[in-house]
């Protein structure tokens, strides 16, 4: 079956309202000097304090600059919001990868419409691993992101997710993940990054 996101309940007209809640959030954030994202799910706001630590920010940094490399027409955004108004629900990635079109078509400046994206890329933070390998597994295929890689600094792994579907009844990705180990080559969308200088988090 074809990948489509979840049809979108009725309480999602509300969404603008949460979305102009969690831009003032953010905003009161930076005012104050803290750092935070504010995600939209289940009809609430959920901020997270950002604390990113060394191995994080080089990692993503690492494969922004390699896709960029590989691609001078795709767009690497770092901390960005990732969204589907139609079911209420919107991310903050730690890297989306897309391209130049995809970045274009978007109709403003709040996030990037999740089917247009290439890939999301989340670097596996020590203290809320869940945030990664639970709830963003479960929503980015509900939002039809069509690729997400889990890059995790604690074991030194790259697991690739692709392939949203809805046979299940609730989208999931369908393909079996692949693997990979610091140092091999990963595809991520249409490009490939090499992992060999990707730090590990220190014991």
């Amino acid at each position: 079956m074809s990948a489509q996101p979840v049809e979108p309940s009725r309480l999602t007209a509300t969404y603008d309202t949460f979305r102009d809640l969690a831009d003032g959030i953010v905003a009161e954030a930076d005012r104050r000097g803290v750092r935070v994202r504010a995600d939209i799910s289940e009809q609430e706001i959920k901020v997270h304090m950002m604390s990113p630590s060394n191995p994080h920010g080089l990692i993503v940094l690492e494969v922004g600059f390699q896709i960029r490399t590989q691609d001078e027409g795709a767009v690497a955004s770092v901390e960005n919001r990732v969204h589907h108004p139609g079911l209420g629900l919107c991310r903050t990635a730690d890297l989306l990868a897309a391209t130049t079109e995809a970045y274009e078509k978007q109709d403003d400046d709040f996030a990037f419409f999740a089917p247009d994206v290439s890939v999301a890329i989340e670097v596996v933070s020590p203290s809320n691993p869940g945030n990664d390998y639970i709830t963003k597994l479960r929503d980015y295929p509900r939002m039809g992101v069509p690729e997400y890689v889990i890059v995790d600094p604690r074991d030194g792994t790259v697991t690739v997710h692709s392939g949203p579907d809805t046979a299940s009844g609730e989208p999931r990705y369908a393909d079996t993940p692949r693997r990979y180990k610091f140092g091999d080559a990963v595809p991520m969308g249409s490009w490939t990054i090499e992992t060999a200088k990707f730090p590990r988090y220190r014991v």
